[in-house]
């Protein structure tokens, strides 16, 4: 039975308790046959991208825990040379110590830059999964360690990797490349749109407003209401794509503009005017 990660975005705090862990287990510690020890610098075989998303003052962080992503359709397999990097039968990827001959090629395969060289020992390295550990039935430490359970490792057959029901179906990170990851993603970052409903002749906010966004190419449409502080948010937006805003409250003129999801969209202050 094949085993995957899930990686749940909207779970992680940045808290980067999964680097040290990775750390203390594998520098200065070899686990033969799968790694020799991971040098004490220069190697993050997990590292958590920071991804600042918006602007002030409606500003949101993401954290990204960014492992190897066990790839079905591996670029760094196929380009090895000598056959150093091997695929498990529970699917883990893992670069042979004893057979590589730290050529870089599968470093600068790897479309997710999780591939490192031991400059002192000559070899490409990388996360392993913590195939050690799965062999005595443990969990990689990365998920071991993390304490808001972003980070989970299972059986693919696994009810937490069954999309039928779920309200966030399971992604995968740049789907583009396709790899084939075994890396599963819950909450990665998609675009939104936000801005302040403010009375523009009061000068004050007005929460409650019904904010509406029209997707424009399948029209789909989705509602919410500014805040307490006039904000609002419409998120998990398609990327690139084109939407109606309309903005509603009662006793005022409606808002309406398209926005172009090229990117998290701030809109601003929106001055309502009232009715005459």
């Amino acid at each position: 039975m094949g085993k995957s990660f899930l990686i749940d975005v909207d779970k992680c705090s940045g808290c980067s308790l999964c680097i040290v862990a990775c750390k203390d287990e594998h520098v200065g510690n070899s686990y033969s046959p799968w790694t020799a020890p991971q040098p004490d610098t220069g190697h993050f075989w997990i590292d958590v991208v920071r991804v600042e998303r918006g602007k002030t003052p409606r500003v949101r962080m993401s954290y990204l825990p960014v492992l190897c992503q066990h790839c079905e359709n591996a670029p760094c397999i196929k380009v090895c040379l000598e056959g150093a990097i091997k695929r498990r039968d529970d699917g883990l990827v893992w670069i042979d110590p004893a057979t590589c001959n730290g050529c870089k090629l599968c470093q600068e395969a790897c479309p997710y830059d999780v591939i490192h060289l031991n400059d002192d020992l000559g070899i490409a390295q990388k996360c392993t999964g913590c195939a050690h550990r799965v062999d005595e039935g443990l969990l990689p430490r990365c998920a071991e360690v993390c304490p808001h359970d972003a980070i989970v490792f299972a059986d693919e057959a696994d009810s937490i990797f069954k999309q039928e029901g779920q309200a966030k179906p399971l992604e995968i990170y740049h789907p583009e490349y396709q790899t084939k990851s075994r890396v599963h993603w819950k909450g990665l970052p998609k675009p939104w749109i936000a801005g302040i409903v403010i009375d523009a002749a009061a000068d004050e906010v007005i929460s409650g407003a019904a904010i509406t966004s029209l997707d424009l190419f399948d029209d789909r449409a989705v509602t919410v209401r500014s805040d307490e502080f006039g904000d609002f948010w419409i998120r998990n937006l398609d990327k690139d794509r084109k939407y109606v805003v309309e903005i509603k409250e009662g006793g005022y003129e409606d808002f309406r503009a398209v926005v172009t999801t090229d990117g998290d969209q701030d809109l601003g202050a929106v001055r309502l005017k009232k009715t005459e």
